[in-house]
């Protein structure tokens, strides 16, 4: 006898899941999150879905990384223009991604939506923590206060107790280990500095973390190892600025710009371990050259820095503007002027030539001079119900200091 097998007829199958699929990325601020993309995405898709979701409004810094599986595992940049899922498949170890700044700025005032400068700011502290970006202890320190006031505002004597802190990591490890008296004596210096911050906004202070990180070794480089024409072991380090080249034997180091060349000049040659490497390099020295070629010529207008303290517990307008601490102790600036090697100041400096006025005051609207009391009262009733035209002080007026003084604390840096 026959058996008979009943079988569920189920021809259909779910077109979504076999042309979709889901990648973990995670931020800055060590969260993840999901995006879920079409087989044909390229990376350029993928960060621009992150970056509408966490409201950046200068994505062009931003990129994604992921882990090799080739040799021993090291991060690499996402090709943007190429489908991201084969890459992954290709050359990844997993389908995990990382959101990192890739075009580091030398001038911060190029970084004007606040969302990108928190990420920003984030990318540094990271760099300095894990030790890419070199330190002293005192530079340190600094950094510190300067992240406390960023994450937790005003010094509370009550809340921001040594316990307290001693959860958080400030500070790398190497500079721990140098410094004889070791984290606690760091944190003693980082907390008498936090002290002094009151008022200060988290923007501002992400900025002065910046403006200080900026100026330190390994700031923006992504680094590599080959040989010279010599066979000599060099260090390459990338950036939008150029090559740094370094010799570790004996602790000499080179720059040179990335330019255009010709077939009559001589070529640098360097020799990788195998041909993945030596073409990542070279693709990555292109993408940082391009992105300087694009913003070289696009520095926006220099901002007038007004909001460095908090209205409520700086009243005065004319503080806020000068971004000074004349209002401080004596003790609290003799702190502060301990740090001449950072800038003398742990606040941006005003440095305007007299060339540079001149040409300030060139852009300056051209003002009529205000008439004498008598012709503006004929002015008023001749002109009957037409309204009053304003009138300004002469330009004339306008010297250097006082110039410099409408300025505020708006600095003028060389954009790379």
């Amino acid at each position: 006898m026959p058996f008979k097998f009943h079988l569920k007829k189920s021809r259909q199958y779910n077109v979504v899941s076999k042309n979709q699929y889901m990648i973990c990325v995670e931020l800055l601020d060590t969260t993840t999150i999901e995006c879920t993309l079409s087989i044909d995405s390229i990376g350029q898709e993928c960060l621009n879905n992150l970056t509408q979701r966490l409201g950046l409004g200068q994505p062009e810094f931003f990129g994604l990384r992921y882990i090799c599986r080739h040799g021993s595992p090291s991060p690499r940049w996402v090709d943007m223009d190429k489908p991201l899922k084969r890459q992954l498949e290709k050359e990844a170890k997993s389908f995990n991604l990382y959101l990192r700044v890739m075009y580091y700025v030398t001038d911060i005032q190029l970084i004007q939506d606040e969302m990108t400068r928190y990420h920003y700011y984030l990318q540094l502290k990271s760099d300095v923590l894990e030790g890419r970006i070199h330190c002293n202890p005192r530079q340190a320190s600094l950094l510190a206060s300067y992240s406390m006031q960023a994450e937790f505002g005003n010094y509370d004597a009550e809340r921001h107790t040594v316990e307290c802190l001693q959860q958080c990591t400030f500070f790398p490890k190497d500079v721990i280990q140098a410094e004889p008296g070791g984290q606690d004596v760091l944190l003693n210096a980082a907390m008498c500095q936090y002290k002094t911050l009151g008022g200060v906004t988290q923007a501002a202070s992400e900025e002065l973390y910046i403006s200080i990180v900026v100026q330190l070794e390994g700031y923006g480089h992504e680094t590599f190892t080959a040989k010279d024409e010599g066979n000599n072991e060099v260090i390459l380090g990338i950036s939008v600025n150029g090559i740094m080249i370094g010799y570790p034997t004996t602790q000499i180091t080179q720059f040179y710009r990335i330019e255009c060349q010709s077939e009559v000049e001589d070529a640098k040659q360097f020799i990788f371990g195998d041909s993945r490497s030596a073409k990542y390099t070279w693709r990555l020295c292109i993408a940082q050259h391009t992105f300087y070629m694009q913003h070289q010529e696009s520095r926006p207008a220099d901002r007038l820095t007004n909001g460095y303290f908090d209205s409520d517990t700086n009243d005065s307008s004319e503080q806020a503007a000068s971004v000074n601490l004349e209002n401080r102790t004596a003790e609290d600036q003799t702190r502060w002027t301990s740090y001449n090697d950072l800038s003398a100041s742990p606040y941006p400096v005003v440095s305007v030539s007299s060339t540079d006025i001149n040409n300030l005051r060139a852009l300056l609207p051209s003002y009529r001079p205000a008439p004498d009391y008598e012709t503006a009262v004929q002015m008023k009733y001749n002109n009957g119900g037409n309204p009053p035209q304003p009138y300004y002080a002469n330009q004339s007026t306008i010297v250097g200091q006082d110039l410099t003084c409408l300025l505020g604390t708006a600095v003028n840096r060389s954009r790379y």
